[in-house]
């Protein structure tokens, strides 16, 4: 048993792009030696091109004032993250289904369904994004990866839809230790300042191409 996700339905793909190994992945995510990292696949399959489930909150007595009495009720919190070309919707129906299929020893169990958002996956073949490899590259002096991440920003796809033709890019001043959203969440000078050189390269070198693609139209 490869601990998959269990739910019918929801979308996964092979994942072809540039994937972090084992060990950077248990280092990163602060995974001890000897805990198995569950699913089949490869990282990049896992972390970006399948589903996961997450428990992101659980009610229960706190051990503190626990008590030799039986508990009524359990609450708990789910984080569905899928594939970004399945529809919400139906990526959260499936799990609602898979859900209230599940009532062991008779428990009665109530879904009651959250907030859900499109995923988004870019287009990266225009001259924007040629103009950002090129930016990125002067500002950390390596050549960039593309990769994948397990959420984003709606306004992102609203502004995709409408704008069709628009190439969307975001520039964040962080590294892979920075601890996003986390209480202890820090921005180093150093990546602070490599973001403010790229995004100035990135003007560069995009004003560069439009000027280039502007005359050859001519």
């Amino acid at each position: 048993m490869h601990r998959d996700v269990a739910v019918e339905g929801l979308r996964r793909e092979k994942w072809a792009g540039t994937s972090y190994t084992e060990d950077e992945f248990r280092s990163l995510a602060g995974v001890e030696d000897g805990v198995p990292l569950i699913g089949s696949g490869t990282l990049g399959e896992r972390l970006w091109s399948g589903p996961a489930i997450t428990v992101i909150g659980l009610d229960a007595p706190a051990v503190e004032h626990a008590a030799s009495a039986v508990v009524p009720y359990a609450r708990a919190k789910l984080n569905l993250r899928f594939h970004p070309r399945q529809d919400p919707k139906e990526a959260q129906a499936r799990l609602v289904e898979h859900l209230r299929s599940l009532t062991p020893f008779g428990v009665r169990l109530t879904v009651t369904p959250g907030d859900t958002g499109p995923g988004y996956e870019a287009t990266t073949g225009g001259p924007a994004y040629r103009a950002a490899l090129t930016a990125l590259k002067e500002a950390w002096g390596t050549d960039a990866s593309y990769v994948a991440t397990g959420g984003s920003i709606p306004l992102v796809n609203g502004l995709a839809k409408a704008a069709p033709g628009a190439e969307v890019l975001l520039f964040g001043a962080q590294d892979s230790m920075c601890n996003l959203h986390a209480p202890n969440e820090r921005v180093l000078f150093s990546e602070l300042r490599s973001t403010v050189v790229a995004m100035c390269a990135f003007v560069r070198e995009y004003a560069a191409g439009f000027r280039a693609g502007t005359a050859s139209r001519r």
